[in-house]
């Protein structure tokens, strides 16, 4: 099958990709290097970690600078992975560049530049031809925080005739979760080469209390309980917007409310303004003393706002977004509530709502009952503020299990 692929992956997905990239910039981002042309040569063995795109750089930070000795290559296939990459990581690796289209002239191309002793993808990205040449050149290739989605996993099952001889080019798969490992088991990955490692997402730095304290001040919070609703998307935030008026009746709480994208600043503006309500951007200066609802319109904040919240609403899961990182309002203590779309962190949710630190809400009206007990039982509160601290203490140690792993190959 891979002397199949190997003939019909050139013929008929690269002139595609070739095509595609003329009207799109994020395909056209790195090409050269993409179809092979590395303009490096690393001249000691190193250490490639492959790393999707943003989310998966933001997850492998703390682990790469934790391991800069390693002499690590880390390649992405996004331009945001690779702005990101370059911003974060640039003094902790030896190079960053983009991950090769899966042929053999880029494939050997990139071992020749990378010079590789072992390889790690982080997630899931299986490409057979990568995976194939790294196995006959005997260089090691193993998965880290393998996950594979439902939707994923649906399509790979009909594959697995095919999956099958790929995965036994692999070293080895670290899955996040007891089903993740059995879902790569039945898509044909061999048992004894399966293990799980956790979630690397959970392992979080315990952040400065003095942070929050300082935040405090800077928005003088006072007798009012505050909700950070983080992330927010177009199609839900008139949701956030009506949840705020109904729990004004029964109590004097503030809401900061923070846009994935900066561009809907706008737009959640003109919404409180047509609602009536007290509200100011946080560039502003003004304050909690001020207003009813600050809108964060300036960047690279919201990981530490969490802390000022009494619980979170964690946006992008009333949408068809899927959910974002509940674990940055977590780890301050701080409850998660979440909307039914949570396929992006299903698995986090999971381990978050099993220990009553998250709760994940099917409508509007569970919202509102939700958010309405938060706030008058504090007993119920509390309880949940404490789980979510236990639960972060409780679910690290990802981060050790692979250090400890790929010093078999080092």
């Amino acid at each position: 099958m891979i002397k199949f692929y190997k003939i019909l992956f050139p013929i008929f997905f690269i002139p595609v990709i070739l095509v595609l990239s003329i009207f799109s910039k994020k395909i056209r981002a790195g090409m050269k290097q993409k179809l092979g042309f590395y303009d490096f040569q690393m001249d000691k063995k190193t250490f490639w970690v492959h790393a999707v795109s943003v989310g998966e750089i933001n997850s492998l930070t703390d682990f790469i600078k934790e391991n800069k000795d390693k002499n690590i290559v880390l390649t992405t296939s996004t331009p945001q992975g690779f702005e990101l990459a370059n911003k974060k990581l640039i003094d902790y690796v030896e190079a960053i560049c983009y991950f090769p289209l899966d042929t053999d002239f880029a494939i050997n191309n990139a071992i020749c530049a990378i010079n590789p002793k072992f390889v790690m993808i982080f997630e899931t990205e299986i490409w057979p031809n990568f995976s194939y040449i790294l196995n006959k050149k005997n260089i090691p290739l193993f998965i880290s925080n393998g996950r594979i989605s439902d939707a994923t996993f649906n399509s790979y099952k009909k594959l697995k005739f095919f999956l099958k001889g790929v995965f036994s080019c692999f070293s080895g798969i670290l899955a996040q979760s007891v089903e993740d490992r059995e879902k790569f088991i039945e898509i044909g990955a061999k048992p004894e080469l399966v293990e799980v490692m956790g979630n690397i997402k959970f392992d979080i730095k315990t952040p400065d209390k003095n942070i929050q304290e300082e935040l405090k001040k800077y928005y003088k919070i006072g007798e009012s309980p505050v909700v950070v609703v983080g992330s927010t998307h177009p199609d839900e935030e008139e949701i956030y917007i009506n949840l705020f008026k109904k729990l004004q009746k029964d109590q004097n709480v503030k809401f900061l409310i923070a846009p994935r994208h900066l561009e809907r600043v706008g737009a959640i503006s003109a919404l409180l303004e047509k609602n009536n309500i007290n509200f100011a951007l946080k560039s502003s200066g003004k304050t909690f003393e001020d207003v009813d609802v600050i809108v964060l319109d300036t960047t690279g904040e919201l990981a530490n706002v969490y802390s000022i919240s009494k619980f979170s609403i964690i946006a992008g899961s009333f949408d068809s977004t899927g959910g974002h990182n509940p674990l940055e309002a977590t780890i301050w203590g701080v409850p998660a509530i979440s909307g039914p779309n949570i396929k992006n962190f299903k698995v986090i949710y999971k381990e978050l709502t099993k220990a009553n630190s998250a709760r994940v809400v099917a409508s509007e009206a569970e919202l509102y009952e939700i958010s309405k007990k938060l706030i008058e039982d504090s007993d119920f509160c509390s309880k949940m503020q404490l789980n979510s601290a236990k639960t972060i203490a409780e679910n690290s140690g990802a981060t050790k299990y692979l250090e400890n792993y790929i010093d078999n190959f080092t």
